[in-house]
């Protein structure tokens, strides 16, 4: 009798048991599917170079070159993002001015402005943009510093978006560059969205 009652309750348990392994065979075989779903990535960047080049103001003879890639800061990106979905009450103003300075502390993304200034800002009124691949576009800024008034030995610079005050994009430190009374510092930021 004992017997016969094993055999009711493995009869009663067998079907549990298929049960059950379908069950896991399923949730495996549905994890295994959710698992190898692709997820998207996102590849945009922001990017930024800048182009110090010292010429002697007589001759128009080239001195020297000095290019450096920058950090684009965070309050740049904010007010790049107000411009762009409207928010914010910001970014009604271009990044369109430089400023140059003799700071030598590494930028930071939470920098607001350049370590030290060593001359006024001075605005680009024509930015130059192109957008020759698909995806991709770079805007240049590009100001002229004179050696009368911004002479000395130059270490970082800055792109902005007033005369004074404003938001800073972004910030570049780089090795000495040396303005001469006689010389004339042009300083080319572009900026890359990818």
């Amino acid at each position: 009798m004992e017997s016969l009652t094993n055999i009711k309750y493995a009869l009663f348990a067998l079907p549990l048991v298929a049960v059950l392994l379908g069950m896991s065979a399923f949730s495996t075989s549905f994890q295994s599917e959710l698992s190898e779903t692709p997820s998207l990535v996102d590849a945009s960047q922001i990017t930024g170079h800048v182009i110090l080049q010292v010429f002697d103001t007589e001759t128009g003879m080239l001195k020297y070159t000095i290019e450096n890639h920058n950090l684009v800061v965070d309050v740049g990106l904010d007010e790049m993002s107000q411009a762009t979905f409207g928010v914010g009450g910001a970014g009604s103003t271009f990044f369109d001015f430089i400023e140059i300075g003799t700071g030598t502390t590494a930028p930071t993304a939470v920098d607001t402005t350049i370590e030290t200034s060593a001359c006024a800002r001075i605005q680009d009124a024509s930015p130059d943009s192109n957008s020759g691949t698909s995806g991709e576009t770079s805007t240049s800024v590009i100001s002229s510093f004179d050696g009368a008034t911004c002479a000395g030995a130059i270490t970082e610079a800055g792109i902005f978006n007033g005369i004074a005050g404003g938001q800073m994009f972004a910030r570049s430190t780089f090795g000495s560059v040396t303005i001469a009374s006689g010389d004339t510092l042009n300083v080319n930021y572009t900026i890359t969205v990818t």
